[in-house]
């Protein structure tokens, strides 16, 4: 046992010194499963569609032991709904996290990268074109019927017709299987009883019946703060992420099944070495000084609805209450970076000095519950919108354009106020972004 252990090791350093990627088997020697509580799991492994694969139950990670990298490249295959790889894994609730959402193939928002602080997942406030990106995945047709089935591919319960035709072609649904719609484009067919599920798409005058749940070839490329994601084409990157927003420090790998059962297949690893990392991304889009960066951020506290106001204004006269933050690189303030109680809200100031009495618009957005405040008076209090109207985002995605207020600046000093509650329903945004359309006569101070 010592000798095969031995040459194991030098199998896996000859490898790592030659910059060849290094197969790691999924057996409990090199991975570790754990449950969405922390508990461990056995490893399930099985032949799943051609390949040996690992099986990852909803919300189960499975972990690369005794490995922390920083700088990698990595590639594996993998099938289900919505995988997820975690990197630079300091904890189980602080990590880099890319993940797929596989029924929305060539979607601009098919893959999606966020930052993980405190067990936060910010999807709404990290969204495209930086952080967001579109891919195809295959998909195995399974049925064809023919475009007289139009009629009956209407949201809600699937009708006995459509499901003795696909029954037919064999394709079996049951009869509490429903049509629903991930967007205006994209429909499908599911069945509760067996988490079934098919892709509908008219192709060529027929109504085609799609499976998602297909071998995807996934390879991920990170380096500093730097990522670049190929899909299906291994010469050419489908996304790439400019700017990874935790620290840039060795972690362990994860991968990560979400919702759904998912399985990964072939997982091979190498360290890229500094001098040989991929040539470095420019980042372009330098950021405006319109945008509202800093601020001074309370303590926690628990919103009082009855007697909100007589609670700013006890907050307002103690400033040791406060610290000064600032905004990232592109202007969002991400407010789980600094705290991780997503049950409670924090109160956010900065000082405007206009140079005479005027009038400047302020754009913003946010995620989960925002009061706004100029000078004592209440110019804003909404919840997040998950269905905005036409042209203002997407399903609560915080875009700066998408809010827009009047404030009535006095000459002299004028206190900006943001009070922020979290998303407490699913735990996962706590931010917003703003900036003021004209800053000419204006100076903002923390």
């Amino acid at each position: 046992m010592l000798s095969i252990c031995f040459v194991q090791l030098c199998y896996a350093q000859e490898n790592k010194n030659n910059g060849k990627s290094l197969l790691v088997p999924f057996t409990e020697d090199n991975w570790s499963v754990a449950n969405v509580d922390g508990s461990a799991s056995e490893i399930n492994i099985l032949e799943y569609k051609g390949r040996k694969a690992i099986l990852l139950e909803p919300s189960q990670k499975v972990y690369l032991k005794d490995q922390k990298i920083k700088n990698f490249q990595l590639e594996f295959y993998v099938n289900g709904q919505y995988p997820g790889l975690g990197f630079r894994v300091q904890d189980d609730i602080n990590y880099e996290y890319l993940y797929l959402r596989v029924p929305m193939s060539n979607k601009e928002d098919a893959l999606q990268y966020v930052p993980v602080y405190s067990g936060s997942l910010p999807w709404q406030l990290y969204n495209y074109p930086e952080y967001e990106g579109n891919a195809i995945f295959p998909r195995e047709q399974v049925a064809t019927l023919p475009s007289s089935f139009e009629s009956d591919l209407t949201k809600g319960k699937a009708s006995k017709k459509l499901i003795y035709a696909l029954a037919d072609k064999g394709v079996s649904f049951s009869e509490e299987s429903i049509l629903d719609f991930a967007d205006a484009t994209t429909q499908y067919i599911y069945d509760p009883q067996n988490k079934n599920a098919l892709i509908i798409e008219k192709i060529n005058q027929e109504i085609a019946f799609s499976d998602y749940r297909t071998w995807i070839h996934i390879k991920v490329k990170v380096w500093d703060n730097k990522m670049q994601v190929y899909v299906g084409d291994m010469s050419t990157p489908t996304f790439t992420v400019a700017d990874l927003k935790r620290n840039a420090e060795k972690g362990l790998i994860s991968l990560i099944s979400d919702f759904d059962q998912v399985y990964f297949s072939d997982f091979s690893i190498k360290e890229i070495k500094p001098s040989k990392a991929p040539e470095q991304l420019e980042n372009e889009n330098l950021l405006s000084s319109q945008y509202l960066t800093k601020w001074k951020m309370s303590e926690m506290f628990t919103k009082d609805s009855i007697n909100f106001i007589s609670q700013i204004d006890s907050l307002l006269v103690n400033d040791s209450k406060f610290k000064p933050i600032e905004a990232d690189v592109d202007g969002l303030i991400n407010i789980s970076r600094f705290y991780d109680d997503m049950t409670k809200t924090v109160a956010l100031k900065c000082t405007i000095t206009s140079d005479t009495t005027k009038t400047v618009n302020l754009n913003f957005d946010y995620a989960d519950s925002l009061v706004i405040q100029l000078n004592s008076k209440t110019l804003f209090d909404k919840g997040m919108n998950f269905q905005p109207p036409i042209g203002k985002g997407k399903e609560g995605r915080v875009f700066v354009e998408d809010e827009r207020i009047e404030l009535e600046l006095r000459k002299g000093t004028n206190e900006l106020l943001f009070l922020l509650s979290a998303d407490n329903r699913q735990k996962f945004n706590w931010g917003f972004i703003a900036k003021i359309k004209s800053l000419k006569g204006l100076s903002i101070e923390q």
